[in-house]
């Protein structure tokens, strides 16, 4: 399986892996595992400047681009410390067609498709529901009008103008 890594160190260097030891984690797991490493995003820090997110950019473009079909990480905090932002990301990448794949084995309850973890069940709950409204919205094509209203139905629409002393009351 072709995958893409991503490794990306903390904000703060007290305590970090430095991206060279993630990488070497992705390449291990790799060879044991039977992959192949096509590419390897990194966010590292650069003195002076803010800790920035393009590498994980360019993960999105790399599987986008249908190169990898996976992502391996070097534990799924690498994504993040915070397990909301964890699953945001966890589902955008999951939304591009790509499987999630860590190298601690620890974080194979989190990230299987039932966690026992509430946080991210109700994170993935609502990530669903926003997909759900996506599409509904995407399905409502500009210019096309809804459908018709069965006049045995009962349902009657009327647009009323408000007044204008209403409208002078609402907007003092």
């Amino acid at each position: 399986m072709r995958v893409a890594g991503y490794v990306r160190e903390a904000a703060d260097p007290a305590g970090d892996r430095p991206a060279f030891v993630q990488q070497e984690e992705i390449r291990r797991y790799a060879a044991a595992h039977g992959l192949q490493v096509v590419a390897l995003c990194q966010d590292i820090r650069t003195p002076g400047r803010p800790l920035g997110r393009e590498g994980y950019l360019s993960l999105l473009q790399v599987v986008s681009s249908g190169h990898a079909a996976a992502v391996l990480l070097p534990g799924i905090e690498t994504l993040s410390s915070d397990v909301v932002v964890q699953e945001i990301m966890l589902w955008d990448l999951r939304s591009r067609g790509a499987r999630v794949v860590s190298t601690y084995p620890a974080d194979l309850e989190a990230l299987s498709d039932a966690p026992s973890d509430p946080t991210r069940q109700f994170v993935r709950h609502i990530l669903a529901r926003v997909a759900e409204h996506g599409a509904a919205v995407a399905a409502a094509t500009p210019g096309v009008p809804p459908p018709a209203l069965d006049a045995d139905a009962g349902v009657v629409i009327r647009l009323v103008s408000p007044s204008p002393a209403a409208t002078d009351a609402a907007v003092g």
